[in-house]
């Protein structure tokens, strides 16, 4: 980056931020030869998520705006009060200067109390997604862990937090098109990959076809297929089939549901279907895995001491969908 370190980066703190949130953005913008400024809107320490406090300077004693402007927060909402006036007006002025406007958590509220998000397209919580409706009736939640939408990009959680970094300190650096548009290159695809398997496990009950995910990623299923292959060493088929029935292996083993309803929420049509499928995957029937549970200790398998089930070492997601 050709532009001065000082204050280009302002990292606003929310109550009940996530730490590991902070320490990723203060790694990803030091390697990138930033030097993030951390504030918060009181001007005092702010709690982190488990009760630590961070020493930060009020947002009004930014020197100038900053390129990045990030709102951190949570899951939560921390229950305060909205805005002040003086402190909205402060907040918005360096929100408006600068060029990319991140939400992290409960930040994307606070995007929502600026009148920020107004029909735009944002990922944040589930734990918010009523009180974003409620300011931003026009809003379009995604599904995904991330989102961006021209200048406002915004995050679910710290989980998702090192991918939208890496694609937008690509944009930032030249590499995207700085338009909104898809990043490129090794990023654009680990972006890609990212935002398929999330919108597979949020569509474990219905499940979609290659096709489905790859039409809206807006991308070819080929391009789909050669992202996932290339970067997970499987085919999306292959990862989406898994998913659903570690979710079945997982229900059969915490919940009461019959075997036909454990099928049924992890989108197989038939019990003959989800039973020739588990079997194919792990070994055993769904049966066989609920009376005999895989024990910690014992090697995975249908041979030796252990009598649960684990992956069948060769199997195609066509023998899982026999």
């Amino acid at each position: 980056m050709n532009t001065p370190p000082t204050a280009n980066v302002a990292v606003v703190l929310l109550p009940g931020f996530p730490m590991g949130a902070l320490g990723i953005l203060m790694e990803r913008f030091a390697l990138a030869a930033q030097s993030p400024q951390v504030f918060s809107l009181s001007g005092s320490s702010v709690p982190a998520r488990h009760g630590v406090r961070i020493q930060a300077e009020v947002l009004a004693s930014v020197p100038r705006s900053p390129q990045a402007l990030f709102l951190c927060g949570g899951r939560q909402h921390s229950g305060e009060p909205p805005l002040r006036a003086a402190m909205r007006g402060r907040l918005m002025a360096h929100a408006r200067q600068a060029h990319y406007c991140i939400g992290i958590g409960s930040g994307v509220l606070v995007l929502a109390q600026l009148g920020l998000l107004e029909n735009r397209t944002c990922s944040a919580p589930e734990e918010l997604h009523s009180r974003l409706l409620a300011l931003e009736p026009g809003l379009a939640l995604s599904s995904q862990g991330m989102a961006r939408d021209q200048r406002i990009w915004t995050c679910s959680d710290e989980e998702m937090l090192p991918l939208m970094l890496d694609t937008l300190l690509a944009d930032w650096q030249g590499s995207g098109s700085g338009r909104g548009d898809s990043p490129r290159g090794e990023v654009g695809d680990r972006a890609l990959l990212a935002e398929a398997q999330a919108l597979m496990r949020s569509n474990l009950s219905e499940p979609l076809t290659t096709g489905e995910i790859a039409d809206y990623l807006q991308v070819t299923s080929k391009k789909l297929e050669r992202v996932f292959k290339r970067l997970s060493g499987q085919l999306p088929a292959r990862f989406y089939i898994g998913l659903r029935l570690a979710l079945a292996r997982d229900l059969l083993h915490h919940s009461d549901l019959s075997i036909e309803e454990v099928g049924r929420r992890c989108g197989f049509g038939s019990p003959s279907h989800f039973s020739r499928a588990f079997r194919n995957y792990f070994g055993c029937t769904p049966r066989e895995e609920r009376q005999h549970p895989v024990h910690p200790g014992f090697s995975r398998g249908r041979s030796g001491g252990n009598p649960g089930c684990g992956p069948t070492t060769g199997t195609t997601y066509r023998e899982c969908l026999r």
